[in-house]
């Protein structure tokens, strides 16, 4: 929004939109630098919950640049034809900041702990440097110690204040943000100065769903993050003529996603036995069997699934009969995996801590109210969920079949996934694309500046976390977005207090 003169109604040298983690990490890295700093967060505060509240509390710790250099770099010229989806330029100094990421929490008092399992895609060059560290008490966890910190620095929230344009003089410079802010249950607009910046750290466009129609790459795609995150950041960057990247690209899962509940959730496949450890090194034997199939009732990948990137499988479409036929796909397993805890994950998303949904234990209220469907027979299922009965009857068969050989010869499934469904009720969900977070949006360079259409920087307007992120169509695993988020909220609280201090 171009401005000639502005009346402000508050100032501040640098002007962070977002409350999650990375927001709070480049208001703590410019205050550290002496700057004055004000966050402004458009959820009401009793009720503030972000993707990082919502998070595992994972972050991927490089043991120094190299590894995480070498590894995104081979990263992110998979399925590009060659091109990077992020210039080297831009990775070089990410990665230096990545690989300290762990020294500066330390530093500043986060307590966390080694966590087993290591990055996606250990054959690629620097995976096997890349171990990954998690918070104690998970995602909430993390938010506590960053609003510890925030309040330590003397950094003000302002809560329920919507951004909706950012405001840039005759040259082209942002100088301030207009936001819609509730105070004392009264909507007003106030416009705030920011002499050195604005840094756009609102999160993606999960539930825009004119964005995900256009830029993402099946719809409907649903999201287990926070339903603040509906691309007010994507709309105030093209505004002022911002370079997009990565829209297609995000964190490529299937979810569940039930029409009387707005946000989705996360399968546990294997349930409470799957990936629990004893001393952090000895893995509990898997004790129940699945499968996936599409809407013909058959088996289209292993299931021994990379969660953050099998999304990547459900666009095909099929011209003739005009439907997505893996959207939905459907999660099938008996008696045993609905007997061994709760069916999403206790973890992350609305049923991990931040509790805003209560999953039962025994999974009974969700088989009561529809969620689940369930069948004596396979065939009674087929009908249930109307996918043809001959298909997922043959489909169970001969995975049944496979159990029994301990070789999978369709999709090469691990042999400890190989037990079969034997042990009705038979049992079967729907699974839809979706992410914890997309990773398009405006273009950044190496100090995190946002670009315009031509390549350059916008002045006075830099990017953080999600939005934008330097993630391209893969993603390294569990713990990368927390990792790019503090890593990327550091480079521009680094660079944006450099600014010269102009509001006009």
């Amino acid at each position: 929004m171009l401005m000639r003169s502005v009346s402000w109604d508050r100032t501040a040298d640098v002007v962070v939109i977002g409350y999650g983690s990375a927001g709070p990490v480049a208001a703590i890295t410019a205050a550290e630098h002496g700057a004055e700093v004000l966050i402004l967060e458009k959820q009401r505060k009793a009720a503030h919950h972000t993707n990082t509240s919502m998070a595992g509390g994972s972050f991927i710790t490089p043991v120094d640049a190299k590894s995480a250099l070498d590894f995104m770099t081979a990263l992110y010229r998979i399925g590009a034809g060659g091109i990077s989806w992020t210039d080297r330029a831009v990775l070089r100094p990410f990665a230096e900041y990545l690989a300290s990421d762990k020294e500066w929490i330390e530093s500043r008092g986060g307590s966390f702990f080694l966590s087993p399992g290591p990055v996606d895609y250990l054959h690629l060059p620097g995976a096997a440097g890349i171990p990954k560290h998690r918070f104690k008490g998970l995602g909430v966890g993390l938010v506590r110690w960053l609003d510890g910190l925030v309040k330590a620095k003397g950094i003000p929230v302002l809560y329920e204040a919507r951004a909706t344009h950012l405001i840039t003089n005759l040259r082209g410079r942002v100088i301030g943000v207009e936001a819609q802010v509730r105070q004392d249950g009264q909507e007003r607009r106030l416009r705030i100065g920011a002499s050195r910046g604005v840094v756009l750290a609102p999160g993606g466009f999960e539930y825009d769903e004119q964005a995900k129609l256009q830029y993402l790459r099946v719809y409907p795609t649903y999201s287990t993050g926070t339903e603040a995150n509906t691309g007010d950041g994507l709309r105030m960057a093209m505004e002022v003529g911002a370079q997009l990247w990565h829209m297609n690209c995000l964190s490529a899962y299937m979810m569940f996603k039930f029409p009387d509940f707005p946000i989705a959730f996360s399968p546990d496949y294997l349930g409470r036995s799957h990936k629990r450890y004893a001393k952090g090194e000895e893995a509990i034997p898997i004790v129940s069997g699945h499968i996936i199939v599409d809407r013909d009732g058959k088996r289209f990948t292993s299931e021994n699934l990379n969660g953050h990137a099998v999304y990547y499988e459900l666009p095909y479409f099929d011209t003739h009969r005009l439907i997505y036929p893996r959207v939905p796909s459907y999660f099938i397993f008996d008696r045993r995996r609905l007997e061994n805890g709760p069916l999403p994950s206790v973890t992350a998303g609305p049923t991990g801590p931040v509790r805003l949904y209560e999953w039962s234990a025994d999974n009974s209220a969700e088989l009561e109210k529809g969620w689940i469907k369930t069948a004596d027979t396979v065939r009674g299922l087929a009908r249930k969920i109307g996918v043809p009965a001959d298909g997922l009857e043959r489909t169970v068969r001969s995975f049944n079949r496979y159990c029994l050989r301990g070789v999978d010869p369709e999709f090469g499934r691990k042999p400890a996934g190989l037990i079969p469904l034997e042990n009705p009720p038979y049992c079967a969900m729907a699974l839809w694309p979706g992410t914890p977070a997309t990773h398009g949006g405006p273009r950044r360079n190496g100090k995190g500046q946002i670009l315009n259409a031509d390549g350059d920087p916008i002045p006075g307007l830099y990017g953080a976390g999600e939005l934008g992120c330097i993630y391209g169509m893969l993603y390294p695993g569990a713990g990368g977005h927390l990792a790019q988020c503090f890593a990327s909220g550091r480079v521009v609280g680094d660079n944006v207090v450099k600014e010269r201090g102009v509001i006009a």
